[in-house]
């Protein structure tokens, strides 16, 4: 019986240094039904050739041009045309390893599960690995991994079957779209498989969540984060939200403190977070204690810390 149809789509934009690596690394893949959408994004350099070239050498490659939309724009157009059975993202400065697919969709077989995950490999400014070991986790058990950000929310190391986007689009013109629409989607799950391996290689090109001065990134990011924790207030999952908007207000109050122009406000969210960590400090276990320690008694040496230790946060 012949495997199910992968769809697998590609925003395209500004990306033409990266384009060839992302896409030639999917058209090798050894799962090999594949559909592969690549959404050209108004991109002003040569995707735009580029796209259409890859659908003149192999009949799998799709492309649409659109005006520029944004990241989610063209994800949700891509989902939009999708007639596979199963759905996974790659974005274009990004590559993968080349079976990368035929793994995920093996650990959708062997755990029965509507949604599979591997391991991400973060290179160029920064390398670090991010790996889950070979398992399976029911609905609620992976709401509280994703919710308290043991699990991430990339939306690129995934394969899922294509019903989980039934009713769910990425917020378009908004920042955070993983953030925003994971959580929907783990709700719509039975069983969740996870691959001990990293297949996916995330290239970071802009190393700080506030590296624009006026912190308009952070406050996205918390705002994305805040908005998750009040879904879940009434409900059992609530505590495992509010240790991942700890997370997130670590992540932002170190790298803050890094700039004398944001340690004023770094300080208030300091003060929140051990408001927020007070809350939730019964879910923190282990090395992850020992970085909070850190944090709160110096959020500069625990960033440093954090850049030098593979990243971790």
């Amino acid at each position: 019986m012949k495997n199910g149809l992968i769809s697998v789509i590609v925003p395209v934009y500004k990306v033409e240094n990266y384009i060839h690596e992302c896409v030639d690394s999917i058209i090798a893949q050894t799962y090999t039904n594949l559909e592969i959408i690549l959404v050209d994004d108004g991109s002003p350099d040569n995707c735009s050739k580029i796209c259409d070239e890859y659908a003149e050498k192999d009949s799998r490659v799709k492309v649409i041009h659109q005006e520029n939309g944004g990241l989610s724009a063209a994800r949700n157009a891509g989902l939009d045309i999708a007639t596979g059975d199963y759905i996974g993202y790659v974005d274009s400065d990004d590559y993968i390893e080349l079976n990368m697919y035929e793994e995920l969709y093996e650990a959708i077989k062997e755990y029965n599960s509507d949604l599979s995950i591997c391991g991400v490999k973060k290179f160029e400014l920064e390398n670090r690995l991010e790996v889950y070991g070979n398992k399976s986790l029911t609905k609620n058990e992976f709401l509280k991994e994703l919710l308290s950000e043991n699990v991430k929310s990339y939306v690129c190391n995934k394969l899922y079957k294509k019903s989980l986007f039934d009713n769910i689009r990425f917020p378009e013109g908004e920042l955070f779209e993983d953030l925003k629409i994971m959580h929907l989607i783990a709700e719509k799950t039975t069983v969740v498989g996870f691959i001990d391996k990293t297949f996916y290689n995330y290239r970071i090109r802009q190393n700080s969540i506030t590296a624009d001065n006026k912190g308009i990134r952070a406050n996205d990011y918390l705002s994305a984060t805040h908005s998750r924790t009040e879904k879940y207030r009434d409900t059992d999952l609530y505590e495992y939200a509010l240790v991942g908007e700890f997370k997130c207000l670590r992540v932002i109050v170190s790298d803050m403190s890094r700039t004398k122009e944001n340690r004023g406000e770094s300080k208030k969210l300091l003060s929140r977070s051990k408001q927020i960590y007070t809350a939730c400090k019964k879910h923190i276990h282990g090395f992850q204690k020992i970085l909070t320690y850190i944090y709160f008694v110096s959020p500069s040496f625990y960033s440093a810390l954090k850049r030098f230790y593979l990243g971790q946060h």
